[in-house]
């Protein structure tokens, strides 16, 4: 590993713009696949692989309030109260997989056999991506599915400490008539996985070696540099020096980054560089646009009996094992039973919503997980209306929306690299949304009405001044609850989606620009459509993924070069 001092060398063969979770896989695996290449990896933030507060499980939420993470505030959201949202990202070596709380989860097989469809290639497809997914993983179960999970992968996944309300969580699940299943390719309830290890954080650059790359931290790329064949030819960093790429420059800077790079590059829609005044380079209207997220709505609930150490907080609650993740068990997912009728996947608030990229018909999907449930053994992620304490006396529930039908888009504030983009989600804008989410808090409240809930549950305890929530409860009721408290996962992605024209899409299927020569974009941003689970596991494939690619393509030129 090297920091790149003034009088360095500044041509490489690979260049990476954004080194967080996948940039670090691409280098270390670049590295590994081309032994003669050289690589940059640029990253804007430092090097804190191992700050305390990256390591340790029990201090991630405090993350937030340091410099390693950035916060994209988002414009005011009309159907949520005109609130402005937390988007928050890792700005720091490995990026979100070094903040994030360590959720390891595949979607159901048929989301990514519908971004095989969009993409119009198998390699996107489950059975596509499924080699990668195996590659990455070291299974925590050694009895489980060979065919399904890798068993030798760099992350260490772990699940299995036992809560004191494991069995009651479970059973309240099963009652409300989910189906115990370690099957990935369907919904179901599914025990919650994640790859901290022994209690310590495995995040990308702690794991995939970056010895031999030419890491660049502190540093903020401003611009892809074009010849006039529309050939990416290096990047200018934000103090002007130029690094010079002779193979390909690779943008990895994530969902709200690396459409801004794209566009400050001249590569994106012509109205909004022209505001701007950057030169077009590619009329490329997709970049920016398709961007999702999973909204969540998160609830206190008042525990029956809290002197037992059911919960964070109570002294009671003190097993050494306890410390080593998040209080999670469960995580269920279900499809809302009912078909959606195309005109209530539009934009309720335009006659024609332009931020969506993707035909509302290819939205629907009614075959797949809409919604997922949990519950955690702590107050978390309440919205600020809350006032709840960590004393041992409540816990929390989360409704996922999984699959938002809502679509924004990320657009430029200035032409200024260092002033954020302006990020615009337009949560929650279709009556499909509020369709599926409505049913996800009902399920919810009839999850806690379970016989196995209510022997250990007293009920909600909402916000003061605001109604408790039923099954029962009208949409009206909920809709307020929602728009006043509902907030994000963080889980920003679709802003440089795949697909197959450049009239919808920003990459193809070997995730390189459309209009441009060696440039590509690997990041969340490249999803075509979202999926229903956290998104790191699949990120990593796709690095994993893209890697081969690269290689793959350098290799052939390298053979063409010397046969000729």
């Amino acid at each position: 590993m090297a920091i790149l001092p003034s009088n360095s060398n500044t041509t490489f063969d690979y260049i990476i713009a954004g080194g967080g979770t996948a940039g670090c896989v691409l280098a270390s695996r670049l590295r590994a696949l081309l032994p003669e290449s050289s690589i940059a990896l640029v990253e804007h933030g430092p090097d804190e692989r191992f700050h305390p507060h990256v390591i340790d499980p029990q201090a991630a939420p405090l993350l937030a309030q340091t410099d390693l993470v950035v916060d994209y505030k988002t414009t005011s959201q009309a159907q949520l109260n005109n609130r402005s949202l937390a988007n928050q990202a890792g700005r720091v070596l490995s990026g979100s997989s070094a903040i994030n709380y360590g959720a390891w989860m595949r979607a159901p097989m048929a989301d990514y056999d519908h971004w095989g469809e969009q993409v119009g290639l198998s390699r996107w497809s489950y059975s596509g991506l499924l080699p990668y997914f195996r590659r990455t993983e070291h299974h925590f179960d050694p009895n489980g599915d060979t065919e399904q999970h890798g068993f030798d992968g760099p992350f260490h996944t772990t699940s299995g400490r036992v809560y004191p309300l494991r069995e009651t969580i479970r059973q309240a699940f099963v009652q409300l008539g989910f189906i115990e299943s370690t099957d990935l390719k369907i919904c179901g309830l599914a025990p919650w996985v994640e790859n901290w290890r022994e209690g310590s954080r495995q995040h990308s650059g702690k794991i995939y070696d970056l010895s031999d790359v030419r890491l660049i931290i502190n540093t903020e790329v401003s611009s892809i540099t074009l010849n006039e064949e529309q050939r990416a030819t290096g990047v200018i960093l934000q103090d002007g020096r130029t690094l010079t790429a002779k193979r390909e420059v690779i943008i990895s800077c994530g969902a709200h980054k690396t459409p801004q790079l794209l566009m400050l590059s001249g590569i994106g829609p012509r109205d909004e560089l022209k505001k701007h005044g950057i030169s077009q380079r590619v009329h490329s209207p997709a970049v920016g646009l398709n961007h999702f997220d999973h909204l969540a709505l998160h609830q206190a609930w008042k525990l029956r009996f809290p002197e037992r150490g059911h919960a964070v907080g109570s002294a009671a609650f003190n097993k050494p094992e306890y410390s080593l993740g998040f209080p999670v068990e469960w995580i269920g997912s279900y499809a809302v039973p009912e078909d959606i009728p195309e005109d209530t996947l539009r934009d309720e608030t335009l006659p024609v919503n332009p931020s969506a990229s993707t035909n509302p018909s290819q939205m629907s999907m009614s075959d797949h997980a809409h919604i997922g449930l949990l519950v955690a053994y702590a107050p978390m992620n309440l919205a600020a209306a809350y006032d709840i304490p960590v004393d041992g006396s409540h816990i929390a529930s989360g409704v996922l929306l999984y699959q938002p039908t809502s679509r924004g888009r990320i657009t430029l504030a200035s032409a200024d690299s260092s002033d954020e983009p302006t990020v615009d989600p337009n949560y929650y804008s279709t009556t499909a949304d509020k369709k599926r989410f409505r049913d996800g808090v009902r399920r919810m409240a009839e999850f806690m009405q379970t016989p196995a809930a209510r022997e250990m549950i007293v009920g909600e305890t909402p916000p003061e001044g605001i109604p408790v929530l039923s099954s029962d409860s009208s949409d009206e009721d909920i809709d307020a609850r929602i728009r006043a408290c509902a907030d994000v996962w963080h889980h920003s992605a679709g802003t440089a989606a795949m697909g197959k024209d450049i009239q919808n899409s920003v990459v193809d299927a070997e995730l390189k620009v459309h209009g441009t020569k060696d440039l590509r974009v690997v990041d969340a941003s490249v999803f075509p459509s979202p999926i229903s689970a956290t998104p790191q596991a699949t990120v990593y494939a796709i690095a994993e993924l893209a890697a081969e690619l690269i290689a793959r393509d350098a290799t052939e030129k390298h053979a063409v070069e010397r046969e000729t």
